[in-house]
Formats: C-alpha cells, structure tokens, sequence
C-alpha cells in the first residue's frame, strides 16, 4: 500500500455545527479528541464517534476533514474515496465501476453520513497531506429522525485513471439528534467541559427517541423509557419515603448510566425528582427544551400506579404529597404541558374511584383545577398548584 489513512475529523469547526459534528464527549470523566479516529488507536465504532444536529445540517453540504501519509512513492497527487458499505451492499459494482459512477443503482437505505465523495489528495512535506476536506454524499441526515447507527467506511486511492486499491475500513458510531441539545447540555471549543453531550448517555436517549422526527415525540418516548424502567431496575421510594438518590446537589448521570446499564448505581429507588430529571436531561439530549419544575405544596392524591408498581394505589398508601416534581415545557405554568415518568393517571371518567384507565402523562396539558386535565387526574383536592420558581434543570455530573 502506498498510501495511508491517517485521521478523520467530525466536529472539525470547533465555533460551528452547521455543517460539521457537534462537540461530544464519552462521559464525566472521558473527553472525545478530535481528530476522533486516529490510525492504530480507534478499532471500534464507538472509538470514533460524532453526532449532528439534523436541523442545523438539513440541506447543507456536510463535510469532514481528513489527513493521509504516501509510504512509497507514487504521483504527488491522488484520489480518494469512501464508499458506504452498509448502501453499496448488493450494488452493481462492475456496472457501477465501468460507468465511472460514485452511487449506487436503487441502494438499499444506507448509514446516516453516506459516503465521502472522491476528490483529490496532494502530499508536501513529509509525504503528508495535511487536514483534507471532504463532503459527505448520500447521506440520511435530511431525512433522519433520532437515530444512533453505526457507519462503515471503505476507503479507496487511485493514481490517474488507474484501478482504485482498498486503505482500509474504518467505523464510526454516529448519532442524528433533532436539534442542539439544550440545557443542560451545552456546546463549545473546550472539549473539556463535562456538560458537553455524552456519548454514553446519547447511546441511551436515542435508543429510546428512536426515529422521532419532533420534539413532543422526543420527549414522550423517553418518558416511556424512562417508566419502562420498572420494575426490573427502578421502583418508587416508599421504604425512605420518597427520597432522592440521582437528582440531589445536580444530576449524577454517571450513577445513573451504570444502572441502567446492569450496574448498582445508587441503588434502584427513585422520586419523582429523580424521573423528572431523567426525563428532561435525556430528552434535551435528543431535541426537546424541558425543565424540571414542582407544583404543591401539600396536596391529596388519587389513586395513582406509581413506576415499578403493579398496584393502583395513593402512592405508598400515602393520603398526599408534599410536593410534586415532572418534566415541564415552557414557563411551568398551568397552560403549558407536561411528561411525567414517575406515575401513572387514571384518564376515565372519575379517577377517584376504580376500574381505573391508566396513562402516562406525555405532552399532557397542566390544567386549571376543573379542566379534567393532568391537575385533576394526580389530584382531587385540585390545590397542586404550578411553583415555576423551582423551574430548573441539573447539571449533570
């Protein structure tokens, strides 16, 4: 082989996201560098991972960077190429290859980023080529919704018009969100800072979004997610009445990642606290624009079939709550809406009494006291009134 692929760079504009990457890091205590597939150091998709903003890269020309190395000598400039191994498979290559043509004929639907368009590479000093732009080509990220894939690349050089000789794969763990995300997550050069999004916890959110197209849509899968938790791996806190254990003094993703992912984290009880961060960090991650807010204080309750359980009860036999804590668009006021993966409602005609309808409250309406809606259903006495005061969102730790 004459020529060598030496790095490939996503986030590339360190400012910007409108045709690059966003700025990701693997958790609390890992960093993604870039360049994020490095020659001999990134063996696995998750090695070298990026992530986009669908709607800040939908109908632009997205780009990444690339450097090579020529080991022998050869003609000081050649052409390279990627090809999308996942849309090229059962392609037409003779067809394809003696028309000169750099697509497929009707592909099957290929990975989010495509393919890298060939264009020429020159060697300077060193017999390096220096960082190379390239524009991605039939990729997904007009069309995507949430989504995490994995991209296979086969890179390829020739020399003038001659036959194009394989460089190697590469494999790169990719995830499509709607938007920035927002709060707490942030963006930025300092690859340093512990509230860029995570790529173990974008592993989870998008798993759960996957293939939302809006934000309401975000945010009511990962509420599903998020309930769908119990009971194997969360249950409500009755035994310490009703504490918190992953949202106190911020938000500790780290003990909640290793939960979910078959750890002990800090233990399998949760509040309501603790749901409404879950819910409003991961869906943030993904598109949405939430906050954790309360509503109180003191209030009765009916029958309610809180996360993890199984029996339509006040929760823990319990005749009220103190407070309540949800997931909340907005301005956290009665007319916004809500998603709450701590409980869930009875919808029918008179929720104080059995048979009960259960829902869990997505993109549900706050309500006045009287307007049927969530106020009424989590509560009789109807005196749960919206504290947007409290309106917040943790930082993640």
């Amino acid at each position: 082989m004459s020529v060598e692929l030496e790095t490939i760079s996503f986030n590339h504009d360190p400012v910007g996201h409108a045709t690059d990457g966003l700025a990701i890091r693997r958790n609390a205590a890992q960093s993604v560098t870039v360049p994020e597939w490095r020659r001999g150091v990134s063996n696995s998709p998750e090695d070298a991972p990026s992530a986009y903003s669908l709607a800040d890269v939908k109908g632009k020309q997205v780009t990444i960077k690339a450097s090579f190395k020529r080991t022998r000598n050869t003609e000081r400039c050649v052409e390279v190429r990627a090809l999308d191994m996942k849309g090229r498979k059962g392609c037409l290559y003779a067809i394809i290859e003696s028309l000169g043509l750099d697509r497929c004929l009707r592909p099957p639907q290929g990975s989010l980023l495509g393919s890298v368009r060939t264009r020429k590479v020159c060697f300077g000093k060193n017999n390096l080529s220096g960082d190379v732009e390239f524009t991605l080509i039939h990729h997904r990220l007009n069309t995507a919704g949430v989504e995490r894939d994995i991209t296979l690349w086969q890179w390829q050089y020739r020399e003038g018009n001659g036959a194009w000789q394989n460089m190697g794969f590469t494999q790169h763990e990719v995830f499509a969100v709607l938007t920035v995300p927002t709060a707490p997550w942030q963006q930025g050069a300092n690859l340093a800072n512990t509230q860029l999004p995570w790529t173990d916890a974008l592993r989870v959110a998008c798993d759960w979004a996957q293939g939302a197209t809006t934000a309401d849509a975000a945010a009511s899968r990962v509420t599903t997610g998020v309930y769908g938790l119990g009971p194997a791996t969360v249950v409500y806190d009755c035994p310490g009445g009703g504490s918190s254990h992953y949202s106190g003094g911020g938000f500790d993703l780290s003990a909640f990642l290793d939960l979910v992912g078959g750890g002990t984290g800090n233990g399998y009880y949760v509040n309501c606290s603790d749901c409404a961060t879950f819910v409003s960090t991961f869906a943030n991650l993904v598109g949405a624009d939430l906050w954790q807010s309360r509503m109180g204080w003191g209030f009765q309750l009916n029958p309610l079939l809180a996360i993890g359980s199984t029996t339509w009860q006040t929760a823990c036999g319990w005749s009220g709550f103190s407070y309540h804590e949800i997931a909340w668009k907005g301005a956290c006021t009665a007319s916004e809406y809500i998603f709450d993966a701590c409980l869930q409602v009875d919808v029918d005609a008179d929720p104080k009494v059995a048979p009960h309808t259960g829902e869990l409250p997505r993109n549900m309406r706050f309500g006045n006291a009287g307007d049927g809606d969530y106020r009424d259903r989590l509560s009789p006495s109807g005196t749960c009134d919206p504290q947007p005061t409290s309106r917040a969102r943790r930082a993640v730790y």
